[in-house]
């Protein structure tokens, strides 16, 4: 491993992202606390990708050949989820449908030479139904969204790339991965993409959602392995050229997504302004925004610059500082970006509507 990577995974070891489990060559890396609530964040915006999707929730299933690439089609798992569809959803049974469920893995199924995580693994999968005759087609359209997905949540976008998946091919089978590459590191997968056109014999006709004829659909198989993805955005995040030790994660992901510090000068007004530091917590947290912690009352400059390192290093995009003389006298906040290290005025009555709507717009 790079010493530019170890650096990253020390910082986030620091920050309680993720910590090694040992020093090997490849090392066992286990989600921490913080690491954890962002696990949260992305498995909740896979739940809110594509919301018109059939959702069956928890699975749990331990056959061979419901992990394969390919033949997954042909394992009896697959078909008891389309009964499990056309009970649950019968208005969602037909073609083109989209199938959601979650699985836990005791096994690695992924080899890359950055790290390994401990077990066990929480398996996204998405499967798509598709017409046979434009299965191809889909299956280029669903690589492009899923690659400019997972962009969206990078500091380094060009960082992701659509690469072959290299096996014994199968007639009408196509698989792809998509992988996170560091520099001359090999590259991690983050989602693996599976086209397949099963035989008539696999008996897994859908009605057409026009015609209501039935028909033998392709099926798009996509899977996102949690935590090790949810481990190599971190590393994104920690991983740039910029010389603040900033986390950059995206917003839309953050475990926090706020942080709320003032700086005092008279102990005389301490009371005000832990007061007014309630209320604008309060006021956040009304509004559903994620915070760090409550609030932070700094002495000097050197602590409150520490302060924003800290958050800064848990990657929170947004920091609401409250100078004491002014925040109470005029009702001014300064709201400091950690992407731009700048800060600008907003007044206390634009909270929380100003925070959301930038957040909503990301």
């Amino acid at each position: 491993m790079s010493s530019r990577l170890a650096r990253c995974f020390k910082s986030l070891e620091a920050a309680d992202f993720l910590r090694h489990l040992d020093q090997k060559a490849t090392p066992d890396i286990q989600l921490l606390t913080n690491g954890q609530a962002y696990a949260e964040q992305l498995q909740q915006q896979w739940l809110n990708l594509r919301p018109l999707s059939a959702n069956l929730g928890q699975l749990t299933y331990n056959d061979v050949t419901a992990q394969h690439r390919f033949s997954f089609v042909q394992a009896p798992q697959f078909k008891k989820q389309l009964q499990q569809l056309h009970q649950l959803y019968p208005q969602k049974f037909k073609c083109p449908t989209l199938l959601k469920h979650q699985r836990s893995l005791n096994y690695n199924s992924q080899s890359n030479s950055i790290f390994k995580h401990s077990l066990p693994v929480t398996q996204l999968i998405t499967d798509y139904f598709v017409e046979a005759q434009r299965g191809l087609e889909h299956f280029y359209n669903v690589q492009r969204e899923s690659k400019i997905w997972w962009m969206r949540y990078s500091s380094n976008p060009s960082r992701y790339s659509i690469v072959p998946y290299i096996t014994e091919q199968q007639e009408g089978c196509q698989a792809i991965d998509i992988k996170a590459n560091f520099g001359h590191e090999a590259g991690v997968t983050v989602e693996q993409l599976s086209l397949v056109c099963p035989p008539a014999t696999a008996d897994l006709s859908l009605p057409d959602a026009r015609s209501g004829q039935m028909q033998q659909p392709a099926i798009i198989r996509s899977i996102i392995e949690l935590e090790p993805a949810s481990c190599t955005l971190l590393l994104d995040g920690c991983d740039h050229n910029r010389e603040a030790s900033s986390l950059l994660l995206s917003r839309a992901m953050a475990p926090y997504q706020c942080g709320v510090a003032a700086r005092q000068y008279d102990n005389q007004n301490s009371a005000d302004l832990h007061d007014l530091c309630a209320h604008v917590v309060d006021v956040l947290q009304r509004a559903k925004i994620r915070l760090h912690q409550s609030y932070t009352i700094t002495q000097d400059e050197e602590q409150l610059l520490q302060q924003l390192q800290q958050f800064d290093g848990l990657g929170v995009p947004y920091t609401l500082l409250l100078d004491e003389t002014e925040a109470l006298s005029t009702g001014l906040l300064q709201l400091r970006s950690r992407d731009t290290q700048l800060a600008e005025t907003v007044h206390i009555s634009d909270l929380p509507n100003y925070l959301l709507n930038i957040f909503r717009n990301y």
